[in-house]
C-alpha cells in the first residue's frame, strides 16, 4: 500500500516533471537527449548481467570514479545519471568502456523497464540516492541493494523522520550501507538500518582518481589569481562585488568563476559587464589573463587544473542554506587554500576534518568574504600553513574506495550465491 501511494503521487506529479525538463532544456539541450530513458525505454541491452550503479549528478560521477574503476576489473557495469552535466562527465571519463544512460524516473513501470532490459545482479546507489521504487523492485527481484559512500545529513534525517512509517520500510530493504562517518552511521541506524548491515568506511572523495596533486615546488603560472568554484545564483554577485573591492588594494588581481551549472555562464558574465570588469566566457583553461581581469568557465572537468593555478579558492554552494556546499577535497589535494561559507551541511563531517586541523577558512556570512580573501592574499605564511594542513588531512583519510570495493564484492557474492535472481 505504501509503494502504491508513493507511485500514485509520483504519477500525479509526472506532468510537472516533464514540464520542468522541457524548461531546463532551453538552457541545456541535453536535458532532452535520450528523453525516453526517463520513462524506462531503452534501445540498449546488456548481454551480461551488469551491476547497476547510479550516480545522480556531476559531483557524484566524479567522486565515484575510483570505486567504479575497481568494480570494472571484475564485472560488467551500467552507469546511470540524472543530469546532463553528470552524463557528459561520465562519457568523458569512461567513453565506450561502459554503458552510460539516464536513469528512469522512480515510477514503478519505468524502473521495471530498465530492469527488464538490463537484468542487473546488484543495485549500487551513491551517497544520498534513496529511490523507493528502485529499492522496492530490486528487493522483490532479490537483487542486493547497496548504498555506497552513504551520507545522511541532519536536515535529510529530520525530513525522513517526518515520514518514518515509509522511510523505515524502504531503508530496511538495503543489503548494505557504507557510511562516511560515525554521525551518518547513527542517523542511518535511527532510520531503520540494522547494525549488521552498516559499515563506517570514510569517504571515497579522498581517493578521487583524477585529482592531479602538484609536484613539489611546481610554480603557478598566473600570479594573484583567485577562484570561485561551483557557484550558484546569488553567490556570483557577492563574489564579483568582493573582487571589485579587492582590486582597489590588489590592482593586478585576477578572478576566475566556475558556475556549478555551465549554462549560467552568460548571466555571470553580464554581472561582470555591469561592474566594468574586462571578462570573457571560456570553455578552456584561459591563456590570456594578461589582457583580461576575469574569466567565466562554461565547461566541466577543469577544476583540478584551475586549483593548481590559483592561490586561493572560494567553494560555492555554501553562502545560502538551500545549497549545502560542494567538494572541498579537490582544492585541498591540489594545494590551493580555500574558503567556504556557513552552509556546508552536505559535507559537514568532511569539513570538520579540515577545520579541526586549521586547514581551511569558514566565514560566517557573505560580508566576511572580502576579509577572508584579503587575509590569505596578504599572509603567505598563514596560507602555506593552511595548505600543508589540508594536504595532511587528505593523506590521513585516503583509502575508503578500497574498503568499499571489498565490502561490495563480499555482499554481492554472498547474496547472489544465496538467492535466485528471478526475472519479471
Amino acid at each position: 500500500m505504501r509503494i502504491f501511494t508513493y507511485n500514485l503521487i509520483f504519477l500525479i506529479l509526472l506532468p510537472f516533471m516533464v514540464a520542468r525538463i522541457i524548461i531546463k532544456s532551453f538552457l541545456d539541450r541535453d536535458y532532452l537527449t535520450n528523453f525516453r530513458h526517463r520513462f524506462g525505454i531503452y534501445n540498449e541491452k546488456s548481454k551480461n548481467n551488469p551491476i547497476w550503479f547510479h550516480a545522480v549528478s556531476l559531483g557524484e560521477v566524479i567522486s565515484s570514479e575510483a570505486i567504479i574503476r575497481k568494480l570494472l576489473n571484475d564485472t560488467n557495469l551500467v552507469l546511470t545519471t540524472s543530469t546532463p552535466t553528470g552524463y557528459r562527465e561520465a562519457k568523458k571519463i569512461y567513453g565506450d568502456k561502459i554503458k552510460i544512460l539516464y536513469a528512469p524516473w522512480d515510477f514503478i513501470l519505468f524502473v521495471k523497464g530498465f530492469i527488464r532490459n538490463f537484468n542487473p545482479i546488484a543495485l549500487i546507489l551513491f551517497e544520498t540516492e534513496v529511490w523507493p521504487s528502485m529499492i522496492y523492485l530490486s528487493e522483490k527481484r532479490k537483487i542486493p541493494i547497496i548504498l555506497c559512500n552513504g551520507r545522511l545529513s541532519e536536515s535529510s534525517y529530520k525530513n525522513y523522520l517526518l515520514f518514518s512509517f515509509f522511510a523505515k520500510y524502504i531503508f530496511k530493504k538495503f543489503s548494505l550501507v557504507l557510511a562516511q562517518s560515525e554521525q551518518h552511521v547513527k542517523n542511518f541506524k535511527n532510520i531503520g538500518i540494522l547494525d549488521k548491515k552498516i559499515k563506517q568506511v570514510g569517504s571515497v572523495k579522498f581517493d578521487t582518481k583524477n585529482l592531479k596533486v602538484k609536484e613539489p615546488n611546481q610554480e603557478k603560472y598566473i600570479d594573484n589569481l583567485i577562484l570561485a568554484t561551483s557557484t550558484h545564483a546569488g553567490e556570483d554577485e557577492i563574489i564579483i562585488d568582493a573582487y571589485s573591492k579587492l582590486r582597489k588594494e590588489f590592482a593586478d588581481l585576477k578572478l576566475i568563476i566556475v558556475p556549478r551549472h555551465p549554462e549560467r555562464s552568460g548571466s555571470v558574465l553580464k554581472v561582470m559587464d555591469e561592474k566594468n570588469i574586462n571578462a570573457k566566457v571560456s570553455s578552456n583553461i584561459p591563456n590570456e589573463m594578461n589582457i583580461l581581469d576575469a574569466v567565466v568557465i562554461n565547461a566541466t572537468g577543469l577544476l583540478n587544473s584551475l586549483y593548481q593555478m590559483a592561490d586561493i579558492a572560494f567553494i560555492g554552494g555554501s553562502l545560502f542554506s538551500k545549497y549545502g556546499g560542494h567538494n572541498i577535497i579537490e582544492p585541498a589535494s591540489n594545494e590551493c587554500a580555500f574558503i567556504v561559507g556557513p552552509y556546508m551541511r552536505n559535507f559537514q563531517d568532511i569539513l570538520n576534518l579540515f577545520t579541526d586541523q586549521n586547514a581551511c577558512m569558514q566565514i560566517k556570512s557573505p560580508d566576511e568574504l572580502i576579509s577572508a580573501y584579503k587575509e590569505l592574499l596578504n599572509n603567505n605564511e598563514f596560507r602555506i600553513n593552511m595548505i600543508d594542513n589540508a594536504s595532511k588531512v587528505v593523506s590521513d583519510n585516503s583509502g575508503s574506495s578500497e574498503k568499499q570495493y571489498s565490502y561490495i564484492n563480499e555482499i554481492i557474492n554472498y547474496e547472489i550465491s544465496n538467492s535466485d535472481n528471478k526475472t519479471f
